[in-house]
């Protein structure tokens, strides 16, 4: 007989993942970097910065999620609403986005 899962059960092992993700690349990352000697050691506090700012963010998804119920906050919908300001239109000027360059 098979187990059914919870609801969010597969958000919460995702995030579990991640965060198995991010150690292992900041443990193979600073290891390299380690690898430099002494002019790598600012990379490696760089990297493990890093990694304490994404255990956090995880951190506070979970938290977020377990308490309010099955929908993490990055699963909901956005409005559509552009962000006062933002437009598709091209960047003006010389070496716009619209192709161009700094031909004079």
């Amino acid at each position: 007989m098979q187990e059914e899962k919870q609801p969010g059960e597969e958000a919460l092992q995702g995030l579990d993942g991640h965060e198995l993700l991010v150690g292992s690349f900041a443990e193979q990352a600073k290891a390299f970097w380690r690898s430099w000697g002494p002019a790598g050691e600012l990379m490696v506090q760089g990297i493990e910065a890093w990694a304490q700012m994404q255990r956090a963010y995880l951190q506070w998804l979970r938290q977020t999620f377990e308490a309010g119920g099955e929908e993490a906050p990055c699963a909901k919908p956005t409005s559509g609403v552009p962000l006062p300001g933002l437009t598709f239109q091209p960047w003006p000027g010389p070496g716009d986005s619209e192709g161009g360059g700094w031909d004079r």
